[in-house]
């Protein structure tokens, strides 16, 4: 069961309060600035407010009280409609005066006396659809005070462009239906043939068939929170305790709402100032899971401010919280348990604030043919997915296949390499554990090249290294079998083991 309010000289947001006072679960057709219609989901108020009669008077009542009187108001008086399907109530309070209330199974009945313009105003309803509130992350602008009611932007989506007049009206209109019951009596195939989708669709909505289900309205309360200073601070240690006092409360929001944080925000107003007012210093964690415990949150903060500072001492301090569902972490007992989230995440910040962030983090594949080309990305705690885990017994493994693997040395290893017609035919390296001698076997040479054309000039080297590289490379065997990957620098003539063969 489904109540539709349609208020033209009512505005909307005191619709939406009345719906609200009714029951959670609403729905708002159209736009904050044209004409919504307001739907609710009536299921289960029967026990609250009687029959579906008694519900719709309730609403009437309401919405009477909000208007100015129906007399003055003529066509925009505040309709209230009452059926088993979304569509069949909108559709009786854009085109039925007063309190409709129409029992389950005789909606068919009820629209067919309709005008088939409302079917017009509905699509428009449809196309111009409101979305619920979304917070908004902080831009560096002002701080809502703790205590006071977040502020929540309503923004609605941009109706589609439409034609001066509606077309399937025209022909509608042409061939003589004027009512949604003759819509309904034409043939299905003839319509869709004629008219197309959209024609079908018409006359599926002149039946009061839901296209959709409802989606109920959403208040979305930002998890935010911020606290002006008396006095400017400097140093972590002071707004370590601010941000306790900030976090602490944001973290039993989230636990109350099930929700973790997936990225948090820190916006700092300095004391200093800029042509725009005074400046403010905002910082941006992406976090690799969600978490809501304070302490980690404020020392991931504090971290990240020990390795970006604020210049100015602070006297207002705002948080951010952009929520997300939190993580049921459920381990087996087949395996060793991974290490919290929390752990790891800390970890991370501190050897970033002490090694650089450039230095910590995962290795990633560089879109480059380069030798060894490798980046640091952000790390990713990731557990395990048991049900996509297949059983080595039932299936046989890759790596049996692998003949030999190139165990690459991290810093290559300067050799001196004797060379016959072209050829490599003994290596000599000081270095100990490593074999020196006569060449066996040589494969190669195998000659890659790029990034020459970044390449700086004369007095550019100096300052700046080069990316580019220019080498030839053999696969050699000692005489104990060892097999080794040699490098010669083309540019230089310097020759390197790269690696040796397992």
């Amino acid at each position: 069961m489904f109540a539709a309010l349609y208020a033209p000289s009512i505005p909307t947001a005191a619709v939406i309060d009345v719906a609200r006072a009714f029951t959670p679960r609403f729905e708002q057709l159209g736009t904050a600035l044209g004409n919504a219609v307001i739907l609710l989901d009536a299921s289960g108020l029967s026990r609250l407010f009687g029959s579906a009669q008694e519900l719709g008077e309730h609403l009437r009542d309401a919405l009477s009280k909000l208007s100015p009187g129906d007399a003055a108001l003529g066509n925009t008086a505040p309709r209230v409609a009452i059926a088993s399907t979304q569509t069949a109530s909108t559709l009786l309070a854009l085109g039925s005066p007063g309190l409709t209330v129409v029992m389950p199974g005789k909606e068919s009945i009820a629209l067919a006396p309709l005008s088939v313009s409302v079917l017009d105003q509905f699509e428009k309803l449809a196309e111009s659809q409101a979305p619920s509130p979304r917070p908004q992350a902080p831009r560096g602008g002002e701080a809502a005070h703790v205590g006071k009611h977040p502020r929540v932007t309503h923004q609605a989506s941009r109706p589609r462009p439409r034609a001066p007049e509606n077309r399937l009206l025209e022909i509608l209109s042409k061939w003589g239906i004027r009512t949604l019951g003759a819509l309904t009596e034409l043939s299905g195939p003839e319509i869709h043939e004629r008219l197309g989708e959209r024609g079908a669709r018409w006359q599926s909505l002149a039946r009061g068939v839901d296209a959709r289900p409802m989606v109920p309205w959403v208040d979305d309360v930002p998890f935010e929170a911020a606290l002006e200073l008396e006095w400017p601070i400097e140093g972590l240690e002071p707004l370590s305790f601010v941000l306790a006092r900030l976090l602490e409360p944001l973290a039993d929001r989230l636990e109350r709402a099930d929700r973790g944080a997936a990225v948090l925000y820190t916006s700092l107003r300095l004391t200093s100032r800029t042509a725009l007012g005074k400046a403010v210093f905002t910082r941006t964690l992406q976090l690799p899971a969600p978490m809501r415990d304070p302490k980690t949150l404020r020392t991931l903060i504090l971290l990240d401010l020990e390795t970006h500072p604020p210049d100015a001492p602070i006297d207002i301090v705002r948080v951010f919280i952009e929520p997300t569902p939190a993580k049921v972490v459920q381990w087996t007992l087949l395996e060793r348990a991974q290490p919290a989230v929390e752990q790891v995440s800390t970890l991370i910040a501190r050897l970033s604030a002490f090694m650089g962030e450039s230095h910590v983090g995962s290795p990633a594949i560089v879109d480059t043919w380069k030798p060894g080309a490798f980046t640091m990305a952000d790390f990713r705690s990731q557990i395990a997915d048991l049900s996509k885990i297949e059983s080595p017994i039932n299936q046989q493994s890759e790596s049996a296949h692998l003949k030999s693997a190139l165990r690459r040395f991290r810093f290559p290893i300067p050799t001196r390499v004797t060379v016959s017609e072209g050829r490599p035919v003994r290596v000599q390296t000081d270095r100990q554990g490593f074999t020196s001698g006569a060449i066996v076997e040589a494969a190669g040479p195998w000659r890659t090249s790029g990034n020459w054309w970044d390449t700086p000039g004369p007095r550019q080297k100096s300052e700046a290294g080069s990316d580019a590289w220019d080498r030839d490379e053999w696969d050699v065997a000692m005489n104990d079998g060892t097999v080794y990957r040699l490098v010669v620098e083309r540019e230089v003539g310097q020759w390197f083991l790269e690696g040796v063969m397992d």
